[in-house]
């Protein structure tokens, strides 16, 4: 598509570089813009190019073809859009969507994470794990330190 560029057109009638039409002035001798084929013909294509897209077969009787195709294409366009009240419920492939947002390596490590409810039950190398918190030798048999029963007195390390 272009703006009317014949030498008869309105220069920058909708601002910088967008020529329009004018009727003339008889008074000032300024002419009506002259139409030429380039402008009608790049109308004509646009047009057509629309209605045919939405499939609609040009017919020379009908002057709602334009109307009709812009409502087809934009429904057809609704088809494969989400619906808002769905709130993901109708996404066709979740798996993709969450590794196309970034949510993979989050999923994997949530999927590994221990469960808090299991207060620890759920530790798979439990030997390890005691290491790498520094609690090997605390918990080491021939070091342990009796602190007696809980709350029943303060321990002063005199006992085994």
């Amino acid at each position: 598509m272009h703006r009317i560029d014949t030498p008869t057109a309105q220069k920058d009638k909708f601002g910088q570089g967008k020529n329009g039409f004018t009727n003339g002035d008889p008074a000032t001798g300024r002419r009506a813009t002259d139409l030429n084929s380039d402008m009608w013909d790049a109308v004509q294509e646009e047009v057509c190019t629309v209605i045919e897209a939405a499939g609609i077969p040009l017919s020379k009787g009908e002057h709602t073809q334009l109307h009709a195709a812009i409502g087809r294409l934009i429904a057809e366009q609704v088809k494969t859009r989400l619906e808002k009240n769905q709130n993901g419920a109708d996404i066709p492939n979740k798996p993709l969507f969450l590794q196309n947002v970034g949510l993979g390596e989050t999923i994997n490590r949530a999927a590994d994470a221990l469960q808090k409810s299991q207060n620890g039950a759920d530790i798979p190398d439990k030997p390890r794990f005691v290491q790498n918190i520094g609690l090997k030798e605390t918990l080491n048999p021939t070091k342990r330190v009796s602190i007696g029963n809980i709350g029943t007195g303060a321990f002063d390390g005199s006992t085994p």
